[in-house]
């Protein structure tokens, strides 16, 4: 029989174990971003800019609607972790059973303000009018069915709690592969263009989502949940929520940065919007390389919580930064010398030099320091795998507050430049008082004392 704690970050060399979880989940990532980048290439190429700026401009609605419900799934891995670290099993079927919950409630309340919020959300941010029908049409049909996408995540995240980071990238590079396959039947068979990649990308979550849910109940009986493991329990949830909470908030504020930073965007006109399309599609290309290995630590923040081995979370967040750090040097080597290239595979070959020349220099500016995106990361996932997601919410304010003045001021100073300045500008406060929190080590504290009174 398989041992189901062969993913037990609680003992052995941090370094090597987290590179070990961290392996899959990179991947994982590069085959998310391939399967969202095909929506992008396959309009860029065979429907138009038109159909490219329509897409993009919904990012940042996507975002916020997709992220806000993930940081539930995401509080609900970081529970799961602490759980399988302590060894509770039952309580940790119990947090599969009120994950179904979860995924129902949050599914429904954000499916229903991408569906019906989305013409009110794109007028709000000044959507030019040729692009507006099809950005609607694609934020009704992949928002509008956000659940699907929740519960594969929420899957994932149950695996990934349990150290498993290979079974959930093998179902995601399935979903990428059918969408891909469908994109290219529905775009250029059928000619149904915006609603044909968001039909296909509905189609490869589902299929993923059913495979998953299979898998996971079949190969570990540690997450193999019964009928009393559905009861509603206030605990549980209260404790998803206290981590859940503050992340969903901190994507909201995200994405109202994000939005502000738009509707500055959209001011300029579609060739200026194709050209943030294009910068944030490559952007997020170089940024999986270490993304994915910082969102990791969570998961072993997590575990080593849960079994009260503090000083392996430091020694870990130590080796974590260096890693981070060295791959996000990486990164940023790539995009200053390869990054114009990168973005022309992402649009129509007489597509204007102008509005590649403005992705970028979007690029480059942003990739210069890659360094404190990804600490801040770092930090955030150390501070919700130890249950003091709270906190992050200070840290995604400052970030907020300071790129929304940034790309105010500077738009207006520097023009389009300007706008591009106004993130990575952003990303130094907001790393700080996550970083503060963390290394005054009140955590550590808190939960010192808390185990000696459990222990009189």
């Amino acid at each position: 029989m398989r041992n189901e704690r062969q993913g037990d970050m609680t003992q052995g060399n941090p370094l090597p174990l987290m590179v070990k979880f961290a392996i899959p989940m990179l991947i994982g990532g590069i085959f998310q971003l391939l399967y969202n980048m095909v929506d992008t290439v396959v309009l860029g190429r065979y429907v138009g800019v038109s159909a490219l700026a329509s897409i993009g401009v919904t990012g940042t609605t996507v975002f916020g609607i997709v992220q806000g419900g993930c940081a539930v799934m995401n509080a609900i891995s970081v529970v799961a972790a602490q759980c399988f670290g302590s060894g509770d099993d039952d309580r940790l079927k119990l947090v599969v059973g009120n994950s179904i919950w979860l995924v129902l409630i949050t599914g429904a309340v954000l499916g229903a303000v991408g569906f019906w919020g989305a013409r009110p959300i794109m007028q709000l941010i000044g959507t030019p009018d040729d692009i507006i029908d099809g950005a609607v049409l694609y934020l009704q049909i992949t928002c509008g069915l956000v659940i699907i996408q929740l519960l594969y995540n929420a899957v994932a995240a149950l695996l990934r709690a349990i150290g498993d980071s290979r079974t959930p990238l093998i179902f995601l590079i399935v979903c990428s592969l059918l969408n891909v396959a469908l994109d290219l039947i529905f775009v250029i068979n059928f000619k149904m263009e915006i609603a044909g990649v968001a039909i296909a990308t509905i189609i490869s979550q589902a299929v993923s989502a059913v495979l998953a849910i299979a898998y996971m109940l079949k190969k570990y009986a540690v997450l193999r949940f019964t009928a009393k493991h559905m009861r509603i329990d206030r605990g549980i949830l209260a404790s998803v929520m206290r981590i859940g909470a503050p992340m969903a908030a901190q994507t909201l504020l995200i994405t109202v940065g994000m939005m502000v930073t738009t509707s500055v965007i959209n001011s300029f006109g579609s060739g200026t919007v194709a050209a943030y399309t294009v910068g944030n599609k490559v952007e997020q290309l170089a940024t999986v390389l270490f993304s994915q290995v910082a969102f990791s630590f969570s998961v072993f923040a997590g575990q080593n919580f849960g079994a009260r081995k503090y000083d392996r979370i430091k020694d870990g967040m130590r080796k974590m930064l260096l890693l981070v750090v060295g791959l996000s040097a990486i990164s940023t080597v790539v995009m200053f010398v390869f990054g114009r290239q990168i973005a022309w595979f992402f649009v129509e070959a007489d597509t204007p030099a102008s509005v590649i020349d403005s992705a970028y220099n979007m690029i480059r500016i942003e990739a210069a320091l890659y360094s404190a995106l990804g600490g801040i990361w770092v930090y955030n996932s150390a501070l919700r795998g130890i249950g003091d997601a709270q906190f992050t919410l200070l840290s995604a304010t400052i970030e907020l507050v300071a790129k929304v003045i940034l790309s105010v001021v500077l738009s207006k100073l520097f023009g389009e430049t300007g706008i591009w300045f106004a993130s990575p500008l952003g990303w130094i406060p907001g790393m700080l008082p996550s970083a503060i929190r963390f290394h005054r080590g009140k955590w550590e504290r808190r939960a010192r004392a808390s185990d000696a009174a459990a222990q009189t």
